[in-house]
């Protein structure tokens, strides 16, 4: 029974997928962009591509004992040596031997149309030559069929009759290659009769011309009762010379065929002898010695015994081979010996009869001799044709070979598959897509989440602020609110809730253009930074008056009255954090007051833009001797007063570390509840670091996506390195998706109690 897979793991599984998702859902674009390259590649590719047929046929390889001689069971059997065959029905010489056979350089199906105006294609040049076997072997295939003897073969081409066509020749070829090669020595045996047969020929027409010639010279008369004996004397010698020379032939064709049979392959081996038993027992330890090597390593002592033994039959059949070779060598060299005796027999007979001067006696030796050459014709040819009988008998019983089912004409093309391709081009569109879209989000080595900044900073979190943008420009087609609500709410709340969030988002937008164009002067002034004041029910200004309340009840009462807002670098939204909470602050009657310190971009009058720069500012006060009662400025927030940075000096942090400094914190204290101090990012100037003990404590604004981890650990090693306190952490500008949707459910529940 499988173990229960607890809640905890459950949700920690939920929690990752949703995680991927929402990484899918933020680079969606350049996913989908991925995946329809993909599969619009994959989908072009298939239909460019020329179709391909596969003309099919089958082998079949025998290895049973009761076919073939025991010793050509092990040479060609289907087991051990499978592998060889088919890598000899892919070798080069029998691709070579096919493409010869079917003129393949001169079908443009196979070698492809020449160029015009380009020469005529040279068969033997080497360098085509190879490129027709190398095509050719490329489209020819070969799989054995496990646990059987059949070997399937395969041949590609555009053309399937030639496709069919080439594979049969191949098949073909095969065949006669295996023949050529079992049975080479009958062929030279076979040669070698055919070369004394045309001697024997010729010698007889010229013996058949002297002949003639003599007995019409000579008038030959019958012969009298003395020459009857020189002729039957010299019958007798040349049929005994006759016998002489075939066996002398016989003994020449089986020494040739000693020496050119393969190894242990002795012709007419009689069955029980020394070379049979050899033999016998070479093949059985060679096949067990093959069938171990398969399970036990050859160093291993059984192995090497075996091994050994193996050695010594081969080295014993070796040496009667080589004894049987002498023998038959020797037994050559004795009729040679024996034919040379009686010829020389025969001649002193004839220069006898010569020496007689009988015409008859010559002219009737002169006829035995032709009548014995013819003899001897009679037997070399008969011996000719029973060893041309016997070879081709053999190479039809012997070889375990044979084709099964030959190439027919594919009707379907085999290549491209189409529904593959584009299956494949949609996986590697999906996976490529994922896969790029993961690791551009993992890439981005930027803050994200809270856990981003704990293992940056080491520094909690003390609240989030969704971006703005998300709430205020609609994103797609349908916007980010349609993508929020099919991923969160109901059927008809989702539609209710989209078109509602869409009108507000566009109303918001037209006051901006209208302020902005100046078509309506009297429009109170809506900035996106003053987004609790603006809209006080929207996501933005919950997460603000969330992060007020974790700053209020983080410390006792009056214990922490300044605050000092930086950023690790520009454009962090420190000061829209800084004017929104400030709002928040002053909404729950405390007296707040925000100095704009960033002498260098102050950005707090332009956000208050009702009150514009009218104020003295912060570097005034701090360059002459105003009075600190007329530096802060009321806003048309209540509880909230405001001190603009003032013009440009050009020495801010000499000005913000002087005494005038100390004397207005020092003034603002006892005045105000709360003081937000507005100053530049800390890692590009060090204001920040030089007001830092005139603040009870420091905020760190990172902006989501946008911050790097690095710039962020950089910021809280200045902090530890000038003993300053830094409460925590505010991440602006939140991706709705980047914290698992929490924003847009609290959004939806929060809109439902509206």
């Amino acid at each position: 029974m499988a173990p229960e897979i607890s809640t905890e793991t459950k949700r920690d599984l939920l929690a990752q997928a949703q995680h991927y998702w929402h990484i899918l859902l933020k680079w969606k674009w350049t996913a989908s962009l991925i995946f329809f390259v993909a599969v619009a590649a994959a989908t072009i590719y298939t239909f460019m591509l020329y179709p391909i047929y596969s003309a099919s046929g089958t082998i079949w390889i025998e290895d049973e004992s009761n076919i073939l001689p025991f010793e050509e069971v092990q040479t060609i059997e289907a087991g051990p040596n499978l592998l060889s065959h088919t890598r000899l029905i892919r070798s080069r010489t029998l691709a070579s031997e096919t493409i010869d056979k079917l003129k393949l350089y001169d079908n443009p199906d196979f070698a492809g149309k020449s160029r015009k105006g380009a020469p005529p294609r040279d068969p033997s040049d080497p360098m085509f030559r190879e490129l027709l076997v190398q095509e050719f072997l490329s489209n020819l295939s070969v799989f054995s069929l496990e646990r059987t003897r059949l070997v399937d073969v395969k041949f590609n081409n555009r053309n399937p009759r030639l496709a069919a066509e080439i594979l049969n020749a191949h098949f073909d070829g095969y065949i006669d290659m295996i023949v050529r090669k079992r049975y080479s020595a009958s062929e030279k045996a076979s040669e070698f009769l055919n070369t004394q047969i045309a001697e024997i020929r010729t010698e007889i027409e010229q013996r058949e011309k002297e002949l003639n010639q003599y007995g019409s010279e000579k008038d030959i008369l019958p012969l009298t009762a003395a020459e009857t004996p020189m002729v039957t004397r010299i019958s007798e010698v040349n049929r005994a010379l006759t016998d002489t020379t075939l066996d002398r032939v016989n003994k020449l064709n089986y020494y040739g065929q000693l020496k050119a049979a393969p190894f242990g392959e002795i012709p007419d081996a009689p069955g029980g002898s020394l070379i049979q038993r050899l033999h016998e027992q070479y093949v059985t330890l060679s096949r067990q010695y093959a069938t171990r090597l398969g399970t036990v390593r050859p160093e291993y002592p059984e192995m090497q015994r075996l091994k050994s033994e193996l050695d010594a039959a081969t080295i014993a059949l070796k040496n009667e081979t080589e004894n049987l070779i002498r023998t038959a060598y020797s037994d050559y060299q004795t009729a040679l010996r024996k034919e040379h005796s009686l010829r020389k027999l025969l001649d002193d007979l004839k220069n006898e009869a010569y020496k007689a001067n009988s015409s008859s006696v010559v002219y009737n030796s002169l006829r035995i001799e032709l009548e014995n050459r013819k003899s001897l014709l009679d037997s070399l040819s008969k011996r000719q044709s029973e060893t041309d009988v016997s070879s081709r008998l053999k190479g039809l019983e012997a070889l375990n070979v044979w084709i099964v089912d030959k190439a027919d004409y594919p009707l379907m093309p085999t290549s491209p598959n189409k529904l593959n391709n584009l299956l494949i081009g949609f996986l590697i569109g999906l996976a490529g897509g994922i896969g790029l879209a993961i690791g551009l989000e993992y890439l981005n080595n930027t803050v994200k989440t809270s856990r981003d900044i704990v293992n940056s900073s080491g520094l909690p979190t003390l609240g989030y602020i969704p971006a703005f943008e998300a709430e205020v420009r609609p994103k797609g087609p349908r916007g980010e609110f349609a993508r929020i609500g099919q991923v969160f709410l109901g059927k008809n709340e989702r539609k209710r809730t989209v078109r509602k969030k869409r009108d507000k988002a566009a109303g918001l937008l037209e006051s901006k253009i209208e302020v902005n164009t100046g078509a309506n002067n009297d429009v109170p002034i809506k900035r996106i930074e003053l987004i609790t004041k603006l809209e006080p029910q929207s996501i933005q200004s919950e997460s603000f008056r969330s992060l007020r309340t974790t700053l209020l009840v983080s410390s006792p009462p009056g214990k922490i009255k300044t605050l000092l807002f930086t950023s690790p670098l520009a454009r962090e939204g420190k000061s829209s954090i800084v004017s929104n909470l400030g709002i928040t602050l002053a909404e729950v009657n405390r007296r707040v007051v925000i100095v704009d310190a960033d002498l260098r971009k102050p950005k707090q009058a332009r956000i208050f833009s009702k009150i514009g720069n009218a104020g003295p500012g912060l570097s005034r006060y701090l360059s002459s001797y105003l009075d600190p009662a007329e530096l802060a400025k009321p806003t048309d927030v209540p509880n909230l007063h405001l001190i603009s940075g003032g013009p440009f000096p050009a020495n801010p942090i000499e000005l913000l570390t002087s005494e005038r400094m100390d004397s207005l914190v020092a003034y603002l204290k006892r005045s105000y509840d709360i003081i937000l101090f507005d100053t530049p990012p800390l890692l590009a100037v060090s204001d920040a670091l030089a007001m830092g003990p005139m603040a009870d404590a420091i905020i760190l604004v990172a902006r989501g996506g946008r911050t790097p981890v690095q710039a962020l650990k950089q910021a809280r090693q200045k902090l530890d390195a000038h003993k300053l306190k830094c409460l925590g952490v505010i991440l602006n500008g939140v991706d709705l998706l980047e914290q698992d949707g929490y924003y847009a459910r609290q959004y939806y529940h929060y809109s439902k109690a509206e």
